[in-house]
């Protein structure tokens, strides 16, 4: 090849990448937020159960990997930062955690190889080799329903081999931890909204005027640092002084970036702190409820009557009870009045209350008002009831209940 052609043919090269690179052009991210694979609106306490392994597969190692993955699940909930983490057995949990291992094997296996060295001689080689596979799902299950909201199913393998000893393979509980390391990552974006970016490319300027194009290339390097206030000022000059269609093009597309990244991380903000469960939004409603209701600096008392879910009740009445002496909106009645321990006892063992008694004990505690509380119903039908009582004139100033 001739001195010439190899110049040419060099040119041609550079001249070639420098379009490719002019039409790759400079990108910008555009955000949004994406919803989770599970769908946790509503769940805000949340209980988490231990991986299971009913089947007893893989054995001892069942056994470990189990508990490897309710660790990492555990650590990695308790990270996102959006559930309150409560026990299994909490009466006040709005969803529950599970998992199960459904595969778990380890496989050992050696094969042997004949091969001829330069002399001619035939030579043996024996190959170890261990092969791992794991696969396991997790869920979360609803409390109001008994059911699934979601599941996913995670799977994966991994292999290694020598050629001195079987005993010299990675250990399978090693092997097994980092499938389920490689799996479990993605645990985060299957029950928590996160913010992802789609790229919108820059337009290239066409025009021959060398102005405008190191103007351009000026707007373009405060891109590439991240100045985009900057760059979309520059742009905006460009396009006045000069009729850039493609500056005032670029400084849209960076208006949009950065009205996206504040849009993400609002709307982002907004759905981690919207973490009320439906027990601690029926607690809001009832006091503005009772707030609407009664005059303000009221004497009232709180008494709970028989339910089923008393636990939850109990939970209720303290959270209102507490809101309204911190909110100064009412007097209420300590909870450790021993007239209105004694009750509430009576209440719960009769099965039933009327409104006579009811105002009967207002009069005995000398309150203006009594609001008598009970959750009935089960799961999904299950409902929170206050009656509010004018202890004066025996008349009922409200009675609303709430999804619980």
């Amino acid at each position: 090849m001739t001195k010439n052609k190899t110049i040419r043919m060099l040119l041609c090269i550079t001249a070639g990448l420098a379009i490719s690179m002019a039409s790759c052009g400079t990108s910008v991210p555009i955000k949004s937020v994406k919803m989770p694979t599970i769908d946790t609106t509503g769940i805000h306490r949340l209980a988490i159960k231990p991986f299971e392994n009913k089947s007893g597969v893989g054995g001892p190692l069942g056994a470990q990997i189990t508990q490897y993955l309710t660790d990492k699940a555990t650590q990695i909930i308790t990270n996102t930062g959006k559930f309150t983490i409560v026990a299994s057995t909490d009466p006040n949990a709005d969803g529950l955690f599970t998992g199960a291992i459904r595969i778990i094997e380890s496989k050992d296996s050696r094969e042997r190889s004949e091969w001829k060295d330069s002399d001619g001689k035939t030579r043996i080689t024996i190959t170890y080799k261990r092969d791992v596979s794991l696969e396991f799902s997790y869920s979360i299950i609803s409390s109001r329903t008994d059911m699934p909201v979601g599941t996913v199913s995670k799977q994966g393998s991994l292999s290694d081999s020598n050629s001195e000893s079987a005993a010299n393979l990675t250990d399978a509980l090693v092997l097994v931890k980092r499938i389920a390391d490689a799996q479990i990552r993605y645990l985060e974006k299957d029950i928590v909204p996160y913010i992802v970016s789609a790229n919108r490319k820059l337009m290239n300027e066409t025009s021959k005027d060398k102005t405008v194009k190191a103007l351009m290339k000026e707007a373009l390097a405060l891109v590439k640092n991240g100045n985009y206030e900057e760059a979309i000022r520059l742009y905006d000059e460009i396009s006045y002084e000069h009729g850039s269609v493609a500056a005032k093009t670029n400084a849209g597309i960076l208006r949009q970036a950065l009205a996206s990244d504040a849009a993400a991380r609002a709307e982002l903000t907004q759905l981690f702190e919207d973490t009320d469960g439906l027990t601690e939004k029926a607690v809001k409603n009832a006091i503005a409820a009772l707030n609407a209701k009664l005059p303000a600096g009221a004497n009232i008392t709180i008494m709970k009557t028989q339910s089923a879910d008393r636990a939850r009740l109990d939970y209720v009445v303290d959270q209102i009870t507490k809101t309204l002496i911190q909110e100064g909106t009412a007097t209420v009645i300590d909870r450790s009045n021993q007239a209105l321990i004694n009750a509430e006892q009576q209440f719960q063992a009769s099965g039933a209350v009327s409104d006579d008694s009811a105002i009967s004990i207002g009069h005995q505690l000398g309150v203006q008002y009594i609001v008598l509380c009970w959750i009935s119903g089960e799961k999904s039908l299950r409902r929170l009831t206050l009656k509010t009582l004018n202890v004066e004139t025996a008349q009922i100033i409200d009675q609303a209940d709430f999804e619980i």
